[in-house]
């Protein structure tokens, strides 16, 4: 049975998004404010008969979403949600700055593409520059505020009309907390085909610094193997240590062994599945545990002390011997399983 301990997931997550073909870097998240996982169901309800009871209920069109949210700014989630790269050129910029006028006469700092908008008291003027100095009329010697195009080479991103939003590969960090503190799991949520939305809202605020938000869905990736199926993604618990998992028991396969003393020298592989229950899967332990042939059986039979396997040499009708597969869990109590050996003839 499962039992609920006090661990506590703290904090938020870092975020890692990787192309998803390549596995390369392109955003890691560290100043996240928030970040959220959801996994939601739709429901078609089956009623009938006498007041139309609940007779069935169908649960259909499985999502997962993720949203995070973090107070750096940069180019990147932009550029996720446009689906575009960022590029690196000589481009068309607007500056705006205040030059102090002397006799009319001012200097900007920068070469204007055209011509300068001058914003002098309630009035506009808009003059031809030589070069990067202007010449005002009724400017005398004060301050102005003027607005202009210039070339510079800048970062500059692209938003396309049609241009889908990125697809990434998306691995969630977070930590696992027991009740002293002390950090017993790094929670990884992995999305090997993370769809970004393509929502992005910039708001800025006298009072405050920006915040930027990434927000999306998974899409099915292929699984490994027929049982496995079409998966969203996967949640693993890394622990801290590299302490042995606590199993309650252990099953070695297959048992009992059966060799014939006809079939000559022969071998037989044993598997150790470590069994938690509740709602944990089997796991194969086999590589993880030590095995020994009990005192009193036949020498012809043998098993390797850290393989498992089982090997028959110049045996014959009536041969036996049990072996024995052995675990040590994390609190040093060791778990065993025999397994019978028959040689037939």
């Amino acid at each position: 049975m499962t039992q609920f301990n006090d661990t506590f997931l703290v904090s938020v997550a870092t975020a890692i998004i990787r192309d998803p073909n390549t596995k390369a870097g392109l955003v890691y998240g560290k100043a996240l404010l928030n970040s959220a996982f959801t996994m939601t169901l739709q429901k078609t309800e089956v009623r009938g008969g006498i007041n139309n009871p609940l007779r069935y209920v169908y649960m259909h069109d499985k999502a997962l979403e993720v949203k995070i949210e973090q107070v750096t700014f940069t180019a990147a989630l932009l550029a996720l949600n446009s689906g575009n790269l960022v590029s690196t050129s000589a481009v068309t910029a607007v500056c705006s700055e205040c030059i102090d006028l002397t006799a009319g006469i001012g200097t900007v700092t920068n070469t204007p593409l055209g011509n300068v908008t001058v914003f002098l008291g309630d009035t506009i003027q808009v003059v031809t520059p030589s070069t990067k100095t202007i010449t005002v009329v009724g400017g005398g010697s004060s301050a102005v505020q003027v607005t202009y195009e210039y070339t510079v080479t800048a970062d500059q991103l692209s938003i396309e009309t049609i241009k889908p939003p990125s697809i990434v590969d998306l691995t969630l960090l977070a930590e696992v907390r027991d009740n002293s503190n002390n950090i017993t799991d790094q929670l990884q949520i992995h999305i090997p085909k993370f769809q970004v939305s393509g929502n992005f809202t910039l708001s800025l605020a006298a009072n405050g610094v920006s915040t930027e938000a990434l927000d999306g869905f998974a899409l099915a990736s292929t699984g490994a193997t027929c049982t496995e199926g079409d998966t969203y993604g996967t949640v693993t618990w890394v622990p801290v240590t590299t302490t042995a998992v606590n199993y309650a028991s252990i099953a070695a396969t297959p048992s009992p062994v059966t060799f014939s003393a006809a079939g000559g020298d022969q071998t037989s592989q044993l598997t150790v599945l470590g069994i938690r229950g509740g709602l944990y899967a089997n796991t194969n332990i086999t590589t993880l545990c030590s095995y020994a042939k009990d005192s009193g059986g036949s020498a012809h039979l043998s098993i390797g002390a850290s393989t498992g396997l089982i090997s028959m040499t110049s045996g014959s009708s009536g041969d036996v011997a049990t072996m024995t597969a052995t675990y040590v869990n994390s609190t040093g109590g060791s778990i065993y399983d025999a397994v019978p050996v028959v040689v037939t003839a």
